[in-house]
């Protein structure tokens, strides 16, 4: 799974908007959205972000390919 659909999945699991989920990880709504269309990748300190915000989530999700 890329990072793209981690995120996509993540949030659909979460039940949140993008605008939602962009303002609980601390981006931009437009950046979010490139980061569920796999226009950008996520740097270290946003996936730290995602592991402090939402417990559960496994992380080795954004990692497979």
């Amino acid at each position: 799974m890329t990072a793209s659909k981690a995120f996509l999945k993540l949030r659909k699991q979460e039940q949140l908007t993008q605008q939602e989920m962009a303002a609980r990880l601390g981006v931009s709504y437009s950046h979010y959205t490139k980061l569920e269309r796999n226009f950008v990748n996520p740097g270290f300190d946003l996936l730290s972000r995602v592991k402090q915000t939402f417990n559960n989530v496994d992380m080795n999700e954004f990692f497979e390919k």
